[in-house]
């Protein structure tokens, strides 16, 4: 599904991308992980096309297409999805109608056309709108009960569902999120596993970064580490916590720092 080939991206004399290669295969859970700084969110950056790497390939799907250079709405377009860190979603709209906002991607008609209300601008909206209510509709009673209610008035959790009901309108392949599970208790964290694999189920592949050890144990088939830039280790759960330079990065010891809730 995503192939990453020695990808650097320096800021200054800051490495935050150094020969970074890995894959990401269809179908399956990957995790992220790593010491804050390490990297883990610029390289979501750089895989959707708000950074733009110094060297190095990014290839996605079946026809292993080139991700460098093309915009954000490009590569959304071609079927990667993400969320955000922290939270950007619009509280004053409606649950709806910040869904809305994502499935409008997959439309073609332009202000004129909405303006006069075409049939096809129409047509369009209705089909924008059942893809809404489908995704608000993967979690269950968690979100269409509110759909017309702001989303400033959801619960932290819920917000947090509601910005991957956001990401899936644009009905990805290949699904990124960042952080799902910060600031949620166990509860909430156990949920979002839940939530997460029912994504999978769909057919869509989860690239995930989070430092809730316990989710990423529950969900993921494969765990990829980083430190300073650099990937080091990659393999199952069990593997890559037990491998020494990942112990190292999160004690702290050398040049890793201590690990925190940053990306």
């Amino acid at each position: 599904m995503l192939i990453v080939e020695g990808l650097e991206k320096d800021f200054g004399g800051v490495r935050a991308a150094a020969d970074l290669g890995f894959r990401v295969e269809p179908g399956s859970i990957t995790g992220l992980i790593g010491p804050n700084g390490s990297g883990k969110t610029t390289t979501f950056n750089l895989i959707t096309g708000l950074l733009r790497p110094d060297r190095g390939r990014i290839l996605f799907g079946p026809a292993r297409r080139d991700l460098v250079g093309l915009a954000p709405h490009a590569i959304a377009r071609l079927g990667i999805g993400r969320t955000f860190q922290i939270q950007r979603l619009f509280p004053q709209l409606t649950v709806l109608e910040n869904v809305l906002v994502a499935a409008f991607l997959r439309t073609r008609s332009g202000f004129p056309q909405a303006l006069v209300a075409t049939p096809r601008s129409r047509q369009e909206r209705a089909q924008a709108t059942a893809a809404a209510v489908e995704s608000l509709g993967v979690f269950g009673s968690r979100l269409l009960p509110m759909r017309d209610a702001p989303a400033g008035a959801l619960s932290y959790a819920n917000r947090r569902r509601l910005e991957i009901a956001r990401a899936l309108a644009t009905q990805p392949t290949l699904l990124l999120l960042d952080e799902p599970a910060a600031g949620m208790n166990p509860s909430e964290s156990r949920e979002l596993m839940e939530d997460i694999r029912g994504v999978r189920d769909r057919g869509i592949t989860i690239f995930v970064i989070e430092h809730d050890m316990a989710l990423v144990q529950g969900i993921c088939e494969k765990v990829i580490a980083l430190d300073s830039g650099e990937k080091i280790a990659e393999g199952t759960f069990e593997q890559v916590r037990n491998d020494p330079r990942v112990i190292e990065a999160y004690l702290g010891r050398g040049r890793a720092r201590p690990a925190p809730t940053g990306g």
